[in-house]
C-alpha cells in the first residue's frame, strides 16, 4: 500500500509561459512511478525566479517563503535545461536545507541551457557541493560534462518522449491538418511546388515541394531578444493561409501566460490552452508539424508524426540522441523501435540506481 504522504517531490510549473515544461513534467511523473512503485510521486512548484523576463541570476524574490526547502521528502526531482549559470542562485538555499535533512537530489532529463564554458564550470562546481544521487541527461553533450557529478549517471532522452505512455489523446474528425507553431520566430511564408533557390529552406513533404522564406524584419527583430520579437510580431501585418497543400493549418500557441490575445488569435485556426493535454491531442493528430518550439516537435514525433524544427538554440541537441540530426533541414520521423530501446534503457538504469540507493 502506498504511503499516505508523498515522499518524492517532482518540481514542475510555469506551464502557462511555456507549455513544453508540462510535456516533460508529465512524462517525468510516469517515469518516476515506474522506477519507485512503492513510493508516492507528486508535483510541487518550481522556483519563482524562473518567471519570464526575471533576471534569474538575482535569485528568487526576497519575500518568497521558499516552500521547497521545507519539504519533508526522500527525493526531490528537477527536470529540463536547469543547468544554467543562474542555477546556484535559484537553488542553493533549497538544496542546502534539503540535503541537511537527508533528501536526495535527482536531475531527470537534465540539460544545459547555453552550452558554454561558463555554464559548465558554474554547474560542475555547484554539483560538487550538492552532489545528486542520480543524473539522467536528455542529450549526450550534457552527460559528457556531468557524467562524474552524481552517484549514478546516464545519457538518456527527454522525459517528454514518455508522454505517450502517460496519455492517450482524443481522435480528431472532420478535418485533416498540419500544425504551424511559431512563438519567438515569425511563421515563414510558404510556396508550394515552385522550387526557389533563394528561399531559406526547401524540402519535400506530403507529396509537395515546400519553399519557406522568413520575413526579414520580423526575423531580425526575433534574433535580438524576446521583447523585440514581440514588437516584430506586432508589426507583422500578413494574413497567413488557413489551408496549405490541401490541409487546414492549425496554429498552437505555447505561451498562454501572459495571454497576448492579439498575438495568439491573429491568424486563422489558433489553439491556446493553459493545460497540456489539448496540445497532446493536437500534435498526435497532425500530419506534419513545422515549429520553432522544441517540445512541439518532441510531442509530434513521440506520437509518430513528422516534424521540422526552426531554432538556433543548442537545447535542440536532444534530437541527436535519437538520430534526428536532420530535423532542422527537413521534416523527420522517429524510429519507434529506437525510441522503445532508449526508453527501456533509461528505465532499466533508473530502476537499478533506485535499488542501490535503497
Amino acid at each position: 500500500m502506498q504511503n499516505t504522504h508523498p515522499n518524492i517531490a517532482l518540481v514542475c510549473g510555469f506551464w502557462g509561459q511555456n507549455i513544453g515544461n508540462a510535456f516533460f513534467n508529465i512524462g517525468g511523473k510516469w517515469i518516476l512511478e515506474q522506477v519507485f512503485p512503492d513510493k508516492r510521486v507528486e508535483y510541487i512548484l518550481d522556483q519563482p525566479g524562473y518567471r519570464t523576463f526575471h533576471k534569474q541570476h538575482t535569485g528568487n524574490p526576497k519575500n518568497d517563503f521558499g516552500l521547497l526547502k521545507h519539504l519533508d521528502v526522500e527525493y526531490i526531482v528537477l527536470q529540463g535545461p536547469m543547468l544554467t549559470t543562474s542555477f546556484p542562485a535559484l537553488w542553493e538555499e533549497t538544496f542546502a536545507a534539503l540535503t541537511a535533512r537527508g533528501t536526495k537530489i535527482i536531475l531527470l532529463g537534465a540539460a544545459m541551457f547555453r552550452y558554454n564554458e561558463e555554464e559548465k564550470a558554474v554547474n560542475l562546481a555547484f554539483l560538487k557541493k550538492y552532489r545528486p544521487a542520480i543524473i539522467s541527461t536528455r542529450d549526450h553533450e550534457t552527460w559528457e560534462v556531468f557524467k562524474d557529478s552524481a552517484d549514478f549517471t546516464h545519457s538518456g532522452i527527454d522525459s517528454a518522449f514518455f508522454m505517450t505512455d502517460s496519455y492517450q489523446p482524443f481522435k480528431i474528425a472532420g478535418t485533416s491538418y498540419i500544425t504551424m507553431n511559431f512563438d519567438r520566430w515569425p511563421e515563414p511564408n510558404v510556396v508550394l511546388d515552385k522550387p526557389d533557390p533563394s528561399a531559406d529552406h526547401n524540402f519535400d513533404a506530403l507529396s509537395h515541394h515546400w519553399s519557406l522564406t522568413f520575413p526579414k524584419f520580423q526575423y531580425n527583430m526575433a534574433s535580438k531578444d524576446k521583447i523585440k520579437a514581440y514588437l516584430g510580431a506586432m508589426l507583422d501585418f500578413r494574413k497567413l493561409p488557413a489551408t496549405l497543400a490541401g490541409y487546414d493549418v492549425v496554429r498552437p500557441e505555447h505561451r498562454f501566460n501572459p495571454h497576448i490575445t492579439w498575438k495568439v488569435y491573429r491568424q486563422p485556426n489558433a489553439v491556446a490552452s493553459d493545460e497540456p493535454w489539448t496540445y497532446f491531442t493536437v500534435y498526435a493528430n497532425t500530419n506534419l508539424t513545422i515549429s520553432d518550439r522544441v517540445h512541439a516537435c518532441v510531442a509530434t514525433l513521440a506520437y509518430g508524426k513528422p516534424a521540422m524544427l526552426f531554432t538556433p538554440s543548442p537545447r535542440s541537441n536532444l534530437f541527436a540522441r535519437l538520430g534526428l540530426t536532420d530535423i532542422k533541414k527537413k521534416p523527420v520521423t522517429l524510429d519507434p523501435e529506437l525510441l522503445r530501446k532508449n526508453k527501456t534503457e533509461e528505465l532499466d538504469f533508473l530502476k537499478n540506481a533506485a535499488r542501490q540507493l535503497g
